[in-house]
């Protein structure tokens, strides 16, 4: 019994993990459908713009996968392919949506450098003079 409990527990977390990994058609759709609400699009830029931002999406998790990158080339290449396709979606905009499109860009947060979490130093304590060195314990006890 205690098997077969466990079994369906481990079934249900797998599940659980293929749904919770991201979907880049979803959050492509959920962007086109943002830009439509600000910049009023119609439905041929709705199409071509979500193709766009899908291409562009994909991108940035063939990116992200690659670990090799340091953290440095990954946000500027990141900012590059963001940048690509930002400049796509602006062609197809015709010039009232144009503004609107810099004025969101410029608000978006752009790709950085994670910093690396720092430790603090152990302190040290000052030796009294006179008195013999002690021996540090080690950690692990």
């Amino acid at each position: 019994m205690k098997k077969l409990f466990l079994t369906g527990i481990s079934l249900l977390f797998a599940v659980t993990l293929t749904f919770a990994q991201s979907n880049p058609e979803e959050a492509t759709k959920q962007e086109v459908t943002e830009l439509t609400e600000k910049l009023t699009l119609t439905e041929d830029q709705q199409k071509t713009i979500f193709d766009i931002v899908l291409e562009g999406t994909k991108a940035k998790e063939a990116v992200k996968a690659d670990a090799t990158l340091s953290p440095e080339v990954l946000a500027e290449s990141l900012n590059k392919l963001q940048a690509t396709t930002d400049a796509q979606v602006a062609e197809k905009l015709s010039d009232e949506q144009k503004p609107l499109f810099e004025k969101i860009i410029s608000e978006r947060p752009k790709e950085t450098t994670p910093t690396p979490i720092q430790t603090p130093a152990q302190p040290v304590q000052p030796q009294q003079p006179g008195q013999p060195m002690q021996p540090q314990q080690p950690m692990n006890q």
